[in-house]
């Protein structure tokens, strides 16, 4: 069996998927019916990218093998709850849901959800870095792992809790999804530069123990299985969650300073229209003052 033909089936995540495309298709063409204008890439990135990606990894090697591989279940998690949700707020999905319904309902409406007190913490910039980096560490060093790999319907429960709070913890990355923090750019990326150090400690300890996670699960279940090899294939999967971990942090700190550059710059332009504002006004009184003087 080869990595290329190592497929399952993954009915719910699928379903959920397939309605996640019918929801923003119908949001898109409802901006659009209103006379806005939604931007191309961002459809083409949630729809053409992100869902088909999330399909991927629940239904080919990571999934199908995620029960005799360790390597294949860390895979499965960091993707879920790292990569996808980078991925799926370039789609928009709140903001898009704002345009769509609450815009035609007369403006800010403050939503039961979106400007909840408690997603208003969730994707604080002081938060988010380690609730980004408690979605796998608790997956992976509590007895959930365990319960995920005997359980199915907590298997797949995991899988979409992944996506689902990942997301909700990057909505703040996008405009116009939840409200403003107001945390100066500066400090967002000193926190971003404080989780990409943090990070390498789950992948870390995983990759240096000798304990086997999940009980021996793995070494009684896996293929081929037996204890050298399970301790083999934990370090493979220490290495994942290390590497992904930090290679998804450093486009999270890229975003942050490109973002505090434009702040900066428009900030900038602000102002100089301000001084000309001033200088024009200035101007027009002096002006005045020499039309009045003049006999």
């Amino acid at each position: 069996m080869t990595v290329l033909s190592t497929w399952t089936f993954a009915p719910i995540p699928i379903i959920l998927c397939i309605i996640a495309a019918a929801l923003y298709i119908w949001g898109v063409r409802r901006v659009h019916a209103l006379g806005d204008h939604w931007p191309v890439w961002r459809t083409v990135i949630f729809i053409g990218l992100a869902l088909p990606l999330t399909v991927l990894t629940v239904t080919w090697w990571p999934g199908a093998r995620s029960h005799q591989l360790f390597s294949a279940y860390m895979t499965q998690v960091v993707t879920l709850s790292l990569v996808l949700p980078a991925i799926l707020v370039l789609g928009a999905p709140a903001r898009l849901w704002r345009t769509a319904v609450q815009k035609p309902l007369g403006g800010p409406i403050k939503h039961p959800v979106l400007d909840s007190t408690a997603l208003r913490w969730a994707t604080h910039p002081l938060v988010t870095p380690l609730f980004m980096l408690a979605l796998p560490v608790v997956v992976v060093f509590t007895p959930l792992l365990l319960l995920t790999l005997q359980n199915e319907a907590a298997y797949t429960a995991m899988q979409v809790l992944l996506v689902v709070l990942g997301l909700i913890a990057l909505l703040a990355l996008v405009g116009g999804q939840v409200p403003d923090h107001g945390i100066p750019h500066a400090a967002a990326a000193f926190i971003a530069f404080f989780e990409l150090i943090l990070d390498a400690i789950p992948g870390g300890v995983l990759f240096f123990t000798t304990s086997l996670m999940a009980g021996g699960w793995y070494a009684a279940h896996g293929d081929p299985g037996g204890l050298d090899w399970a301790a083999s294939d934990q370090r493979a999967a220490g290495a994942i969650l290390w590497s992904v971990g930090e290679g998804i942090d450093v486009p999270f700190l890229l975003i942050i300073v490109v973002l505090w550059m434009r702040a900066d710059a428009a900030e900038a332009r602000r102002h100089d229209a301000w001084l000309d504002a001033q200088a024009a006004a200035a101007d027009a009184e002096l002006r005045a003052m020499l039309d009045d003087s003049a006999p």
